[in-house]
This record gives C-alpha cells, sequence and structure tokens, in this order.
C-alpha cells in the first residue's frame, strides 16, 4: 500500500461530498496566487476571484441539500456521500445518473465552466481504465497504476475540485521538447521537466499552460497532452497531481474579464473561472502522487495521440451535457432578441435562427447515440459510445453561434443604457420611446441585451469564444489523430473491388 493510500484509509477521515463553507475555507491555505504584480493573500476575498468562488461554493451547498439525490451518491467501499462527478459508472443506469449531474451542474452555472469541477473528476476516472498500462512502467520507488487508483479513492472520497495542466509555455514552439528536435540543455529548458530524483519524490521544474481553474481549486493534475505526448527528452515525460499550494508552485492568473465601472449589467461575469500560468521552481512530488515518468506509452494511448482507435469515452457526459446547455442558452437568447426588436420574422433572421437550432438538434441527437452505444469496457467500467468527432465539430460550431448571435443583435449588442440611466428620470424619457424594442419595454430590452453581449461580445464573451475552440487542445492535430485512427477498411475494399475490372457506364454492385 503507497503512502498516500495510508495516509487516506488511517490517518485522514474522509470528508464526503463538498460544502460551500467547506470548499472556501479549502483555498485559504496559503497558496502562491499572483496576479496584477502582487501576491494574492486570500483569494476568497480578491475582487478578482471572490465572485466566482462564492458562485462555486452556492452550487456546492445545493448538491449537498437541494439536489442531494441527483448529484451524489454513496461509495460502497468507505460508505461516504460524495459526488457523483466521482462515481465510476458499472451499468447503464450509474451512466444515466451521471449524465443527470452534469446536467445539473450545466444548468445551475449556465454552461459556462470549460473546468467545473465535474469537468475534471472524470478526466482522473479516464486513466483507470489503462491502470495496468501505466503499471506496466516500471519504477522501484512505486506503482504508478497504484498511484491513480489509490489518488481516485483519496479524491473521490473528499470531493476534491481538480484542475489540470497539460502545454508547454508558448515561447519558441521551434525549440520544443517534440519528435525530431534537439535536446535542450537544462538551462535552457522551460517544459516542465524532472531535475532530480530524491528518496522523497521527483524534484520539478518549468512552466505549464495553460491552467484554467487554478486560483481556486485544491489540486492541480499535470500531464501531457496530445500535442504534447511525443518527446525526444524523458525528462520532460512525467504527469502527476499536487495540491494548489505545494511549495514552489507559483500561479499567475490573467486580467479579469468583464469588469467595468458604472451599473452596466454584466450577468455572467461571475463564472470568470481564471485561467492561468503555472510556474514550478524545484518543486517536490512525492512518490505516491507521480502516475507517469519518463515512458509517455501509457497516455499516448490514453489520449490516442498515435492516431490509434480509442474506444473509450469517460468524458463524455460532463463537456457534452456543458456544450448542449451553451448551445441551447444562445440559441433562446438569439430568439428573444430577434422577437424583442420584431425581425424574427425576416427570411434571414429565420434562417439564422434556424441554423443555430439545427446544431443543438444535432447536438441532441449525437449525444442520444453515444448513449446508445454505451457498454463496458474490460475493466469493467461502463462508458459513452466513441464521441472525437463531436468534440472537434463544437469547437468550429461554438464560434459560428456566437457570430450568428452577434448578426441577429445587430448594433444593439453594443449600444445598451446601464442601470443607473434606466433610473434617471431625466434620461428614462428618452430611453422609452427610443431604445423600447417591439411590445418590451426598455428595461427588458436592454437587460436581454446585456446578456447577448455577455455571450458574444463581451471581454468575457470573447475569452469563452477562445476557450471553446481550444477547450478540447489544437483542432487541427484532433482531425488529423481522427482521420489516423477512422476505419475505411470496408470502403476501401469495395473501391478496390470496382477499380479491378474495366469500368462500366455504372457503379453498379
Amino acid at each position: 500500500m503507497s503512502a498516500l493510500a495510508e495516509r487516506d484509509t488511517r490517518t485522514l477521515p474522509a470528508k464526503g461530498a463538498m460544502t460551500g463553507a467547506r470548499f472556501k475555507k479549502s483555498l485559504q491555505d496559503g497558496r502562491e496566487v499572483w496576479i496584477d504584480g502582487e501576491r494574492v493573500s486570500d483569494v476568497t476575498t480578491h475582487p478578482a476571484f471572490k465572485d466566482m468562488i462564492d458562485a462555486l461554493a452556492s452550487v456546492y451547498d445545493k448538491q449537498t441539500t437541494t439536489y442531494r439525490d441527483e448529484m451524489t451518491f454513496v461509495d460502497s467501499e468507505s460508505g461516504v456521500r460524495t459526488s457523483l462527478s466521482w462515481l465510476l459508472p458499472r451499468n447503464a443506469d450509474e451512466l444515466r445518473m451521471k449524465r443527470r449531474n452534469s446536467e445539473l451542474w450545466s444548468e445551475l452555472t449556465w454552461g459556462q465552466l470549460g473546468r467545473s469541477p465535474d469537468i475534471l473528476a472524470p478526466y482522473i476516472i479516464s486513466t483507470l481504465h489503462l491502470k495496468d498500462n501505466f503499471s506496466a512502467i516500471k519504477h522501484p520507488r512505486c506503482d504508478f497504476g497504484e498511484n491513480l487508483a489509490n489518488y481516485y479513492k483519496h479524491c473521490m472520497r473528499n470531493d476534491l475540485f481538480l484542475t489540470h495542466a497539460l502545454g508547454d509555455p508558448q515561447v519558441d514552439r521551434s525549440e520544443q521538447t517534440q519528435n525530431e528536435q534537439r535536446p535542450v540543455p537544462e538551462d535552457e529548458m522551460i517544459a516542465l521537466h524532472v531535475v532530480e530524483e530524491t528518496k522523497d519524490g521527483v524534484i520539478v521544474t518549468g512552466g505549464k499552460q495553460l491552467s484554467t481553474a487554478a486560483p481556486h481549486s485544491n489540486e492541480c493534475y499535470v500531464a501531457l497532452s496530445a500535442t504534447f505526448a511525443h518527446r525526444n527528452d524523458p525528462r520532460c515525460v512525467i504527469a502527476f497531481s499536487i495540491p494548489t499550494n505545494t511549495p514552489g508552485l507559483k500561479v499567475l492568473a490573467r486580467e479579469p474579464v468583464s469588469r467595468w465601472f458604472g451599473s452596466w449589467g454584466h450577468p455572467l461575469q461571475m463564472w470568470d473561472e481564471q485561467d492561468a500560468m503555472l510556474f514550478f521552481e524545484n518543486v517536490l512530488v512525492p512518490w505516491d502522487r507521480v502516475f507517469m515518468l519518463y515512458d509517455p506509452s501509457p497516455m499516448i494511448k490514453m489520449l490516442g495521440a498515435g492516431g490509434g482507435s480509442v474506444n473509450f469515452n469517460f468524458l463524455g457526459w460532463a463537456n457534452l451535457c456543458r456544450a448542449y446547455f451553451r448551445m441551447r442558452l444562445m440559441t433562446c437568447v438569439a430568439t428573444m432578441v430577434a422577437e424583442a426588436i420584431g425581425v424574427n420574422q425576416y427570411r434571414e433572421v429565420g434562417a439564422k435562427l434556424g441554423e443555430m437550432v439545427t446544431y443543438c438538434e444535432v447536438w441532441r441527437h449525437s449525444m442520444e447515440g453515444m448513449e446508445h452505444l454505451a457498454g463496458p469496457t474490460p475493466s469493467g467500467q461502463w462508458t459513452l459510445g466513441p464521441g472525437r468527432g463531436l468534440h472537434i465539430w463544437f469547437a468550429q460550431t461554438s464560434s459560428r453561434m456566437t457570430e450568428l448571435l452577434r448578426e441577429i443583435c445587430g448594433s444593439g449588442i453594443i449600444m445598451q443604457p446601464s442601470e443607473r440611466d434606466l433610473s434617471n428620470p431625466q434620461v428614462r424619457k428618452y430611453l422609452d420611446r427610443y431604445m423600447r424594442g417591439k411590445d418590451v419595454d426598455v428595461e427588458y430590452k436592454s437587460r436581454l441585451f446585456r446578456l447577448a453581449h455577455d455571450l458574444a461580445a463581451s471581454s468575457f464573451g470573447m475569452r469563452q469564444d477562445i476557450y471553446e475552440y481550444w477547450h478540447g487542445g489544437d483542432p487541427n492535430r484532433n482531425r488529423i489523430n481522427l482521420q489516423r485512427s477512422y476505419n475505411q477498411n470496408a470502403m476501401r475494399e469495395q473501391i478496390k473491388e470496382m477499380l479491378s475490372k474495366p469500368l462500366a457506364h455504372g457503379a453498379v454492385r
């Protein structure tokens, strides 16, 4: 039994499903978070993070009260009630339970969180079906597969909020430690890499981007993406997870979005999940937290980075439900805007709204198809059918829906009165006359357009648009990997059969 397992089962009582108060307290742990040149003393009270943390705490409270039966389960081994996000499904019914939990996470966060707690939990679960592959990479200090299994239990029984960091810093990509690149000297190395092994663990140094939600996470899972899985330098091949307050780990947050002076409404700004750079300065990773070292083959297999067939889809519901809610939200807002200004009957507007509805329906049909193809894996987990192509499709579809929403709103998306404008009688008389809508007053119309602005035109909306494009990694790389794994054998043989004889006037078999 590893040290982590011993700490879990013998000295650390499991805390179960996260609550709002416990979540906030867990973040007051001395973590080193920087923003705008200053170190943050308490992320729960700093204006750049407070709204997001308060909003998440509210969801955690609903998880343990209002939606307790729909968002939690009792772990049969420990007897602890915890989040369904951590349930390892063993049959179709449990997979449906996870779907409902993911739907609630999406509804309660307005589909705006690409790195909610419900997203990273299945990311850890996705490693477990390859536990034996990780264990096959031998090291005298630990069993990587056992470390993963014990870490899953630790996270599940305490309902920890994880983020992850996969990519290399965007400095000079021509010097990356990728295939066919020269080895980089230690003093020039910017990618996260192993400095040395000690009896207590591995010392790592380097940078990682882009770690969304790092300032308000409990733990950070660090590994390789499909883009960065192939290395010519084994020092850069490592996967592990550590607490966000680990000494030597520095978190640099970006500028907050949708934060303005005055009373202009930004109804979604509390869901600004901070993106961050991570700097590791001689950070000690204990041996029981190391999941992969020097050999990337298990990670390459898990990610399908070698172009091989991937038959498992453990990440499904969390991302699928979030994307579906986001698409329906944008479509409904666009429809309500068109009605509010009397253009919903225009042919070109109707066509644009129909295009948005089409995307929603394709997504719904695809979700139903993946659920229909769900089944058990050799390890006994129950997984959705493959969905790699759908995630690639969403990267381009999301931007198109944002564009359509802006087009339907027209110039009104950038010119709406503030709340203080609405309450000022000297200004209000003009607003009532010149800025009302069709059968709706100026208050309703301006607030509706403000919502559209937050979705498609504000700095928050632009961040979301960029995020959705890169959410699953480089779309071009994903298309290439999908093409390499796509089975065309039957069609290839049919075409070869036709070409084996003189071509007739028709390709009748």
